[in-house]
């Protein structure tokens, strides 16, 4: 292992001594190189320029978490639509179940507004008058009847 000597010191701190008083000089400079491009290195010697720093301006790291994370959201969104869809069918279904309970019900409404009609005819009844209770159609024309409104207050007041 080699050591410095004392002589070897002196030259160093003559350096950091005026790269510190370049470094005020160069606030400008630096300004200038990120704003002209221009390049502080030509007019001050001994100065060193810090690396730029790659992560800023090169392809960006992938985080595994952040991987996984999108990959579950992913998952999430996928489930959630598939059973959007599984629901809509079954509605559906249901839809197209109850609408044919529905048209079973109206016809089964229409056959009997049918047979209501069927059986209120004016011909059924008088058959079924005549011939089951043995009621006879009137030989002669009913007449009309004349009230007097005495005759008829007398029977209101009792």
């Amino acid at each position: 292992m080699t050591t410095k000597s004392a002589d070897g010191v002196a030259p160093l701190l003559r350096r950091a001594e005026r790269d510190a008083r370049s470094a005020q000089a160069a606030v400008s400079s630096a300004e200038r190189r990120y704003i002209y491009s221009g390049d502080p290195q030509d007019k001050i010697p001994g100065y060193a320029i810090r690396p730029r720093n790659t992560k800023a301006g090169g392809p960006r790291k992938r985080s595994t978490f952040n991987i996984v994370a999108a990959l579950f959201l992913v998952a999430i969104v996928s489930v959630a639509y598939v059973s959007n869809i599984l629901a809509v069918n079954q509605l559906t279904v249901e839809v197209n179940r109850l609408e044919q309970q529905y048209d079973k019900i109206e016809n089964a409404n229409k056959v009997l507004k049918a047979e209501i009609n069927r059986r209120s005819a004016w011909e059924r009844i008088g058959n079924v008058a005549t011939q089951q209770l043995g009621l006879l159609y009137p030989k002669e024309r009913p007449e009309q009847l004349e009230i007097d409104a005495s005759r008829l207050e007398k029977f209101r007041d009792k």
